[in-house]
């Protein structure tokens, strides 16, 4: 009989890490209001036997919690392809603003205590600009059931990240120095005379004093204050979908 409660431990092929917060923690928390460590995850579709092995640790603990309702409840991982549509808060597609997951297949994982970060050596990073989103790693997870507050489904913890070689960093990340600025001299003056410079300085007009602003309200300037970014929603997979199970060629009993 199901409802029974099993944790699969499991170490996965090599992806690409989104959205680290591997070092300090992010504004994000757990069903017990504490602060967490996480990570999103991505792995490519073409990755079969990656992703195998993800499903059928999703399945063992599904089956295990909920027998063969288990696919009803929330699922971890989720197809790129699926969501390029939907909108974001600023007017975009998941696919303009996320284009590594195209093609793709993604979950997001936590952990309320430090997360074991280490290289291909496994020598630990204490870094945080080496492990950054774009780079390549493997991440051990733990994947259990929940149902809290009528919420049911398939948890993803954080054990710990192996960074396996760098790859292009989302983003792009701040322009070299090199790029920004030239090589200068002691003696270029660019061609401008120090006594000009301080003329130019001594004739600049005084820029307009501008009236005090008027304070706010105290409710509307609670409302301006930048809210928390909203984490990131779990995707119902529908019984009757065409999902990423079934392009998987069927799970059985066996595989679990």
């Amino acid at each position: 009989m199901a409802d029974q409660k099993v944790t699969v431990d499991l170490t996965t092929g090599i992806g690409t890490l989104s959205f680290p917060h591997l070092f300090t923690q992010t504004a994000s928390t757990n069903d017990k209001g504490e602060k967490v460590y996480d990570l999103q995850f991505i792995i490519p579709k073409t990755q079969r036997e990656d992703v195998r092995a993800l499903l059928v640790a999703i399945q063992k603990v599904g089956k295990a919690k909920w027998g063969d309702n288990w696919k009803k409840v929330r699922q971890p991982l989720r197809d790129g392809d699926k969501e390029a549509g939907d909108l974001t808060e600023d007017g975009s597609t998941k696919g303009e603003k996320y284009p590594e997951r195209l093609g793709c297949f993604f979950l997001n994982a936590r952990s309320s205590r430090p997360v074991a970060v280490v290289d291909r050596q496994r020598v630990p990073i204490t870094d945080p600009d080496q492990v950054y989103g774009g780079c390549k790693v493997k991440v051990n997870l733990s994947f259990y059931p929940y149902s809290q507050q009528g919420n049911h489904g398939i948890g993803v913890g954080l054990n710990g990240v192996q960074k396996i070689s760098d790859g292009e960093s989302f983003g792009g990340g701040r322009p070299s120095v090199e790029s920004m600025f030239d090589l200068l001299d002691d003696e270029d003056d660019l061609g401008l005379d120090e006594d000009d410079l301080g003329a130019d300085l001594d004739d600049e007009p005084e820029p307009p004093k501008k009236a005090p602003a008027k304070k706010a309200p105290a409710k509307k300037a609670a409302a301006k204050r930048k809210a928390p970014e909203p984490e990131p929603e779990e995707v119902e997979v529908d019984e009757d979908e065409d999902d990423l199970y079934a392009d998987l060629d069927d799970l059985d009993d066996s595989d679990s």
